[in-house]
């Protein structure tokens, strides 16, 4: 009988080689490198972080959950999504933000996710909840997205589009599955504009490899990245939708710490690890969050 840790070491041995190839060598196997990171960690993200996996601004008196809630109910407010309105999540997870917009706002929301075993997940989500007439949730790239031109009019991506190998080319995708005069919108994990190529690999190259991040852009290539995808009407940052994560990087911190404790779990130790890099980087200002939105035109070229 195989002995399970000895196959997690394995798998996590099989992650560490994909991960810490260099840049263009994640981006050619971007998509092995993801799923053996999400199939490593998805069950401690829901244990310690809950269905939603992303972060929010975590204000004195407030929970972790919390914060997330209130990073959501901002998002769909500032997006206007209301009840008819056809909604897609990008990087949907096991469908903890896609159920709660969709219970809040009464649009119908899809989301999109690369991970089997994350998909799957958000669908019995969906079922326990009473949201299966209200969102749907598929299988597929955000490179190569498996809808129609013109499917949606709002687009949402929660700290997801990092996971791509090609940034241009899933936001050219995003303008192409939108109506005319739709909103894209969002928050994404990028490295500040200007870091030396020091600061790149020792802040920048640890948070890649921990977190299956083929590359990072900078707010500068993110608002490039939407312009040459069509959009008009660019925001990338914005104080207000974006606020302070610094209480979030304490709670991280308290996460690590309790996976340094537990030595006898290798995914867990891995994971302290990561949080420990991504900490250090967002306190140093090499990594940052930040928010975007932009519309496609109003009528479409041609």
């Amino acid at each position: 009988m195989t002995d399970i840790t000895d196959t997690t070491e394995v798998a996590l041995e099989r992650y560490h080689r994909l991960a810490s190839a260099g840049d263009s060598a994640r981006g050619g196997h971007y998509r092995e490198l993801v799923l053996s990171y999400y199939d490593l960690v998805t069950d401690l993200y829901v244990e310690g972080w809950g269905p939603s996996h992303h972060f929010g601004p975590v204000k004195p008196g407030d929970s972790h959950a919390e914060g997330v809630d209130t990073r959501q109910r901002f998002l769909a407010g500032r997006a206007g999504l209301r009840p008819g309105m056809r909604v897609l999540d990008v990087g949907s997870g096991v469908g903890g933000p896609a159920l709660n917009i969709a219970a809040l706002t009464g649009a119908h929301v899809t989301g999109l996710d690369l991970t089997p075993c994350r998909v799957e997940q958000a669908r019995r989500r969906a079922r326990e909840h009473g949201l299966e007439e209200r969102t749907r949730f598929v299988e597929g790239d955000a490179m190569c997205m498996p809808f129609e031109d013109a499917s949606f009019d709002v687009v949402y991506c929660l700290e997801s589009l990092c996971h791509t190998a090609d940034k241009y080319r899933s936001h050219a995708e995003i303008a192409r599955v939108l109506a005319p005069g739709g909103l894209s919108t969002g928050y994404e994990w990028l490295a500040a504009d200007g870091l030396t190529a020091e600061e790149m690999q020792r802040l920048i190259e640890p948070v890649c490899r921990f977190y299956a991040l083929p590359n990072l852009s900078t707010p500068a290539q993110l608002a490039d990245q939407l312009r040459r995808a069509g959009f008009t009407g660019i925001v990338v940052g914005d104080a207000e939708a974006t606020e302070d994560l610094s209480a979030t990087w304490d709670y991280l911190d308290q996460l690590a710490d309790l996976g340094e404790q537990l030595d006898d779990d290798p995914v867990r130790a891995f994971m302290a690890e990561g949080a420990r890099a991504l900490t250090r980087a967002a306190r140093e200002g090499a990594f940052l969050i930040d928010f975007w939105e932009a519309r496609t035109p109003d009528t479409p070229c041609g």
